[in-house]
């Protein structure tokens, strides 16, 4: 099997000196952009585009992730799909063993229907267009509803975001247009980006996991499980939940409650490890985590919705435009790596901070943690 190209320990530039520059005036909390001010036009960007970019940049800077504002009817659709998730969740009946993903799947990324961590608390149904999930007996497998109405539609606003990231890097418009899906899917296409209702500690599902789990010898029941630091190898991650419990470490390496003060309009925004490879270093991936210890009493467990725009199969993500607006380009994205060599290779928080790594131990004991560095970005 030949050797993957993309290194295993993937170097975080250093921060810019003129980064103050820059970025202007330091962000209090998480930017909020309106996802109607974002909208990219014909012509000369005005006023508001350039701060709702400043903005969305700098707290992508500052704190891995954004919030992003959406329109009234987007947001309604939002919130129809997490009831929806919830009862589908709830009604759901727990199979021990055709519902648990195996190791042997463990870099099998291309989900698609119903699975399961019982490791974690945790349930999941992945909606990928140009998939028909079925179920162990052959019948089409039910689904929340809404799903491919809320895909399309988290998919315009990350295309929206995306544009912006190109224009404060100073690319062309749309370069990002080369590596994600064809809009629409042609004939027999399947989607890479994929749309996730996520149940967290769901009740009904611990009690099936303590009378039908199986025993911690049976390893085969082995499963993806979280990490405690964990990076999405996607473009752009959009979240919604309806408890919160996401946190996302900032500049600094404290960990920030990210969904904490949502409002109902709001959904949280933050870059992958594909956009890092991307623009070449220059945005950062988020570093995440979630918390589930506040869910006593809570008969549905904690649920969302998560969008996750990642590269089209054969696309080969890599420098050549970043290089071609000016910036300065390391030696490790210049060799262009296909999404299937790097969607299966693992990419751990520590391996993406190699020199945070001698040091983490001692900054968690005082109660602090070391930063990630900070993105370039050109607000001009």
């Amino acid at each position: 099997m030949p050797a993957l190209r993309l290194p295993l320990e993937i170097k975080i530039q250093e921060p810019s000196p003129s980064m103050d520059d820059a970025g202007g005036d330091i962000l209090p909390s998480l930017g909020r952009v309106r996802l109607g001010d974002l909208a990219a036009v014909e012509g000369l960007a005005s006023d508001s585009y350039k701060i709702c970019v400043s903005t969305l940049m700098q707290s992508l800077a500052q704190y891995s992730a954004a919030i992003i504002q959406l329109p009234p009817a987007d947001a309604a659709l939002l919130r129809s799909g997490l009831d929806s998730a919830r009862l589908f969740f709830h009604q759901r009946v727990y199979d021990s063993v055709g519902d648990v993903v195996h190791s042997d799947d463990a870099r099998e990324w291309k989900t698609s229907g119903y699975y399961a961590d019982p490791q974690m608390w945790l349930e999941m149904y992945d909606y990928r267009p140009g998939v028909t999930v079925r179920e162990h007996g052959g019948a089409m497998e039910l689904s929340p509803s809404g799903l491919p109405d809320i895909f399309s539609m988290l998919g315009k606003v990350c295309r929206d975001i995306l544009d912006a990231v190109s224009f404060s890097l100073n690319l062309r418009s749309c370069v990002f247009t080369e590596i994600l899906d064809n809009m629409p899917l042609r004939s027999q296409e399947v989607s890479s980006s994929v749309l996730s209702a996520c149940c967290h500690s769901r009740p009904s599902f611990e009690e099936a996991q303590q009378h039908g789990i199986a025993s911690p010898d049976d390893s085969q029941l082995l499963m993806f499980s979280e990490q405690e630091q964990q990076i999405d190898k996607t473009l752009l991650t959009l979240v919604k939940s309806d408890r919160s419990g996401l946190y996302i470490k900032d500049l600094h390496g404290r960990w920030i409650l990210v969904d904490g003060d949502l409002g109902p309009h709001d959904i949280v925004v933050y870059p992958g490890l594909a956009l890092y490879q991307e623009t070449s270093g220059y945005v950062n991936p988020a570093v995440h985590k979630t918390e589930v210890g506040n869910l006593q009493g809570c008969m549905f467990g904690r649920c969302s919705l998560a969008f996750k725009l990642t590269p089209r199969f054969v696309a080969r993500p890599g420098g050549s435009e970043m290089g071609a607006a000016g910036h300065g380009v390391d030696t490790q994205f210049q060799v262009p790596v296909t999404v299937t060599e790097f969607m299966q290779t693992d990419h751990s928080a520590d391996q993406l901070f190699p020199k945070n790594n001698e040091s983490s131990s001692q900054a968690e004991q005082d109660g602090k943690l070391l930063p990630p560095s900070l993105c370039y970005v050109n607000y001009a």
